[in-house]
């Protein structure tokens, strides 16, 4: 209230004015549990009085604290049981979000898939082999995986040079694809060739790496190798035994290779400025056979002996059907005889770029009265490489003979060519070739020393190399060696290439003869 209307009473309560204190000091708070005193006014006596005072000081309008007062002591207070509920109810939402979460994400868990597993190798071209600069070469490669295979790539160092599509096959343990591949050399050198190849998943697996050796093109430039007679040979006009004889060469006669036949089992040599042949298993040639011209030779006279021709099979075998892509093709590329002319053994190539695994049958007319025929119920022949098979004969073949070799005389496997199964080869007295084994290397602190001892046939003084690789690094020592059978020698301190595992090649000329792999422990 205000004083707009006039002064107020002396006893009206101003506005925003506290109230006078009581004239009498408040009622002191009995103790809780007080003594009882007989003579003591009761609770309600003691305080009947005082409230009457006080209200008659005051007045009516107190009443309104009055109310505040009770509404705040009425106020019940939150008591701990609220506090746990409203914790309980958020743990529980959490837990049903969470649930949710994971029914809608597969359980947060990724599928983890198997690593992909790789079985890569390149087929062909082998190891060393030579190509001609300017001019395409063909890479097989033969790749197993786990998952699908999609692609594969040529490499040389870090730089690609093609790569294709691949089609896998579901094989029983995964899947498998062959690729070709094509590359090209312009330079002449050493090239380290790697294909790599990629499954479904965007694995990578690379191949183990081949080198190569580029060389310039023969094309018709003359190119001349030099070889050496390992024994006595004879010199014919053709390629063959049924051929003029006109010399015979000794043993470590030095000759001049002009050119080869495509099977490279005959040399053209250059003798005495005339162009004669000779059997290149007599020859040790002192670098690669690729730097000469393949030769066609004048047509091979009908041999004068009358060979027994193959006795027809009473019943006439079903054909081969079509051949498919994956077909072979066999070919018969030598014939010699060996333990003193009681074994022959054929030698079969497989020139198509597939695999072949099954039975084998290859029949031989000429060297006894009746044809022979060998099965073999299980033969495995890589594309483009080679198999032997060796027939036992009752009789040794002393004497110069023509053999007549057919693989397959049934024509049972279909092949992509069934027009190149039967060939006629010269068979002379047995030659038995070296036969080379390196005894375990001896390492020492200044360098290697490498025993080789020879179980075959006669080693002419020949160069001979030792060579060592580790890695990428290689060393070598040429020592001139003539080893008769059972004879050995020891080529001392060879230089380490570095340490780790390595291996020690023998090599006359451009042919390997042997190859061991050991280790050069650390120093």
């Amino acid at each position: 209230m205000s004083e707009r209307f006039g002064p107020l009473p002396p006893d009206e309560p101003i506005i925003g004015a506290g109230y006078p204190l009581p004239s009498a000091p408040p009622p002191q708070r009995q103790q809780r549990f007080p003594l009882p005193d007989d003579n003591a006014p009761s609770y309600e006596e003691q305080y009947t009085e005082d409230d009457e005072a006080y209200d008659d000081e005051y007045g009516e309008d107190d009443e309104y604290y009055d109310d505040d007062y009770e509404f705040y002591e009425d106020t019940p207070a939150r008591q701990p049981m609220f506090y746990v509920f409203i914790g309980m109810a958020a743990l529980i939402g959490g837990l049903v979000i969470f649930l949710l979460f994971t029914l809608f994400t597969g359980g947060g868990k990724e599928e983890v898939k198997p690593a992909a597993g790789f079985n890569v190798s390149i087929d062909f071209p082998t190891a060393n082999s030579r190509v001609e600069i300017g001019k395409p070469f063909e890479v097989t490669v033969t790749a197993a995986s786990n998952e699908p295979i999609t692609r594969f790539e040529l490499l040389v160092g870090n730089d690609s040079i093609d790569q294709i599509a691949a089609n896998s096959t579901a094989v029983d343990k995964g899947f498998k694809a062959i690729g070709k591949l094509r590359g090209q050399f312009n330079q002449k050198g050493n090239y380290d060739l790697v294909v790599r190849v990629t499954s479904s998943s965007g694995a990578t697996k690379n191949s183990t790496a081949v080198r190569l050796i580029a060389v310039e093109s023969v094309g018709d430039k003359p190119a001349v190798v030099r070889g050496k007679a390992q024994t006595d040979v004879n010199v014919r006009t053709g390629p063959g035994e049924t051929f003029e004889l006109v010399k015979t060469l000794k043993a470590g006669d030095e000759v001049s290779i002009i050119g080869k036949t495509r099977d490279k089992e005959w040399l053209l040599i250059d003798l005495d400025g005339q162009q004669r042949w000779v059997k290149r298993s007599a020859i040790l040639e002192q670098d690669s056979l690729d730097l000469v011209k393949t030769t066609e030779p004048t047509p091979r006279p009908e041999p004068t002996a009358t060979n027994t021709a193959v006795p027809s099979p009473s019943a006439s075998p079903s054909r081969s059907p079509s051949p498919g892509a994956n077909a072979p093709d066999f070919v018969p590329t030598n014939a010699i005889l060996i333990d003193g002319g009681k074994t022959l053994r054929v030698t079969v190539q497989n020139l198509s770029a597939n695999n072949f695994s099954g039975s084998l049958v290859v029949g031989v007319s000429g060297l006894t009265q009746d044809a022979l025929k060998f099965a073999s119920p299980t033969v495995t022949i890589a594309p483009n490489a080679t198999t032997t098979v060796d027939f036992s004969l009752d009789t040794a073949v002393t004497a110069s003979k023509t053999a007549k070799v057919t693989v397959d005389p049934d024509n049972l496997i279909k092949e992509l060519n069934e027009d190149n199964n039967t060939a006629n080869f010269g068979l002379g007295p047995s030659i038995e070739a070296p036969d080379i084994v390196i005894l375990a290397p001896t390492i020492g602190s200044t360098g290697i020393t490498v025993t080789i001892q020879n179980n075959g046939g006669p080693l002419p003084a020949s160069d001979v190399t030792i060579r060592i690789t580790v890695g990428q690094s290689q060393s070598s020592k040429v020592q001139n060696i003539a080893l008769a059978k059972g004879q050995s020698a020891t080529i001392s301190d060879v230089a380490k290439p570095g340490t780790g595992p390595a291996k020690v090649e023998v090599i006359v000329g451009s042919q390997t003869l042997k190859s061991l792999d050991f280790t050069i422990p650390l120093p």
